[in-house]
């Protein structure tokens, strides 16, 4: 139960950071906006690396496993300039859905299709409803 609550927790971060995040990319522009967040993530990190972990003795070789970190930084920026012409909403419900569906390709890829129906069909409600709701705004305004 805890991890859930964890999870929960961690989205509601998530939320919050790419709002001010997006809020700041509208002062200063999007990369600005990325790069102090990454710069502040740095140095917040650090601070707890220093106090917290434990030395590491050796890096891995690979170096595609460094790659998460381009990403999560253009993962930052490209939200950052979604966010602004979206809404928090529509960016963060499109974006759990495309994790949805990558996560789904990867467990199809890895395990095979025995989930597949459900968890397909939820991924192509929310971005139907995002659609839609988008639809509805439009002509509303």
């Amino acid at each position: 139960m805890e991890f859930i609550i964890l999870g929960l927790l961690n989205g509601f971060c998530i939320t919050l950071s790419r709002i001010l995040n997006g809020q700041l990319s509208v002062h200063n522009g999007v990369f600005h906006a990325s790069f102090v967040n990454h710069i502040v993530g740095f140095v917040s990190l650090s601070l707890l690396f220093i106090f917290i972990s434990e030395p590491v003795s050796t890096l891995p070789q690979d170096l595609t496993l460094y790659a998460g970190g381009v990403i999560g930084a253009l993962y930052v920026a490209v939200n950052s300039f979604v966010m602004v012409r979206l809404g928090s909403t529509n960016s963060i419900v499109l974006v759990v859905a495309g994790q949805m569906l990558f996560g789904l390709f990867i467990e199809v890829y890895g395990f095979g299709f025995e989930q597949f129906g459900v968890q397909f069909l939820g991924a192509v409600l929310i971005v139907t409803g995002v659609f839609l709701k988008g639809k509805l705004s439009f002509k509303n305004n």
